[in-house]
């Protein structure tokens, strides 16, 4: 089988939802992981340089997407979590995030010049109800506590 040829690979399923208006006002939970889920962010309470530059770069994007809004976030060691609110189709989220991977990158970088920090691409939610938004809210809150039980714990 010849893998450099279009017609030899599976047809990639949609990541949308059927239905859901993404240029409407939406809010994701996003779970964002590093390269091969390296502990390089330290506990959330003891964060590393790269761990505290991870932080920064969450609470700066609204300064660089004006209207988005971060409504809760944590850094754990080898991924984040956050929800965040997209007011409309001004900002998709792939740029938001591909924005905010590339300034945690660039700081890594300055220490660091061949380091990967993250593993490509993302994990999204679209959070459809007040239900599902206390849920995301009530696991952001208490994955610090959990983290030895986490699934991206090594």
């Amino acid at each position: 089988m010849v893998f450099d040829d279009p017609k030899n690979l599976r047809p990639r399923r949609s990541p949308r939802l059927p239905g859901l208006d993404y240029t409407a006002a939406n809010v994701y939970f996003v779970t964002v992981c590093t390269h091969r889920k390296q502990c390089i962010f330290g506990l959330p309470d003891a964060p590393t340089v790269l761990g505290s530059a991870a932080a920064q770069g969450i609470r700066e994007i609204p300064a660089h997407f004006p209207g988005v809004r971060i409504d809760k976030w944590v850094v754990m060691p080898n991924h984040i979590h956050m929800m965040l609110l997209t007011p409309h189709a001004k900002y998709n989220l792939a740029d938001i995030i591909g924005s905010y991977k590339s300034y945690v990158s660039k700081c890594a970088h300055q220490t660091h010049p061949q380091c990967t920090v993250w593993q490509r691409s993302y994990y999204d939610r679209v959070v459809r109800d007040k239900v599902s938004y206390l849920e995301f809210w009530q696991y952001i809150d208490n994955n610090p506590a959990k983290w030895l039980l986490d699934e991206y714990h090594p």
